[in-house]
């Protein structure tokens, strides 16, 4: 869009003292004359842009403005490029690459990045490359407005066939979800993109509907499983698990390898399921409901093995 663009020459020519018609050109994807045009409208605005002619010259702004209205500063473009860099690492869409490329720009050549404190690293998250492309497909439908339709394994493992009006990505807790219209269901649902088996963007619109995202809520896309406060024991190794997912104040030192831990699990699969990727790093502490079921669990996965 043409205001977005004006908005984009003015950062650039703030950070830069002079910059070829040709560069911004490439950098806007718009041609040279486009840019003239820009850069007319500007000056009508009362931007005291000007122009150097010659092999070395080109457009800027006049440095008492620069002072005076300067908009980002080498710190602000340094955390924006530092967010946008983790963000590519989890879609990798064209738009955020030449978002993060004209950003980099701006810094000039004589501005190269400073080393930071901070540095975003999603590389090594478990399966990125093969959610990669739903992920994009769903970006690029939510943009053109166009419907889906999503081969879904539901929380209780039945294939249903969904037809959705996609709204918004969210990436939470290593994963990816969508949330939308569901035209079957006639509301908003969140649908987790590792239970889809087969997604297809369909050619046809749809009108935006009046959307607010909410708050993420894990009610939102799991059942009101019951839940049970747990105590538990942990070695070392499970001690940073527990502590990601439930906080440090939850565990308390028993002897020098040993913690105790209190938390709230679903007495349900789900919580069993997290307990069993600690393998013999935790043991459910105290019988009860929780810990009946649990043994329960354990005892029918042995029963596939007999």
């Amino acid at each position: 869009m043409k205001i977005e663009r004006l908005i984009g020459i003015i950062m650039l020519l703030l950070q830069r003292e002079l910059v070829s018609a040709s560069e911004m050109a490439a950098m806007f994807e718009v041609t040279k004359r486009t840019i003239y045009r820009d850069i007319d409208s500007l000056s009508m605005a009362n931007i005291p842009i000007y122009t150097m002619p010659g092999v070395k010259g080109g457009i800027g702004i006049m440095p008492t403005y620069k002072v005076d209205k300067k908009l980002l500063t080498v710190e602000d473009l340094t955390a924006i490029i530092t967010g946008l860099s983790g963000f590519e690492q989890l879609l990798s869409s064209s738009d955020i690459k030449k978002t993060l490329q004209k950003m980099k720009n701006m810094l000039g050549h004589e501005n190269e990045l400073p080393a930071t404190s901070i540095s975003l690293d999603f590389s090594n998250l478990a399966m990125k490359q093969e959610f990669n492309e739903n992920v994009e497909q769903l970006h690029l439908a939510i943009k053109k407005q166009q419907l889906v339709a999503l081969t879904y394994i539901d929380r209780d493992g039945n294939q249903t066939t969904r037809k959705v009006e996609p709204y918004h990505l969210l990436f939470r807790n290593r994963s990816w979800y969508l949330q939308g219209y569901s035209i079957e269901r006639e509301d908003f649902r969140t649908f987790k993109l590792s239970r889809v088996l087969e997604l297809e963007v369909s050619a046809e619109t749809f009108e935006s509907r009046p959307f607010v995202l909410k708050p993420f809520r894990s009610s939102a896309i799991q059942p009101p499983f019951e839940m049970k406060e747990v105590s538990l024991i942990v070695d070392k190794i499970a001690r940073e698990q527990i502590a990601l997912r439930f906080g440090v104040t939850t565990i308390e030192p028993l002897d020098e390898s040993h913690f105790s831990a209190k938390v709230t699990l679903p007495n349900h699969e789900a919580g069993y399921r997290f307990l069993l990727q600690l393998g013999t790093h935790v043991t459910v502490r105290k019988h009860g409901d929780f810990y009946d079921g649990f043994v329960a669990y354990l005892k029918a996965i042995q029963d596939k093995y007999t």
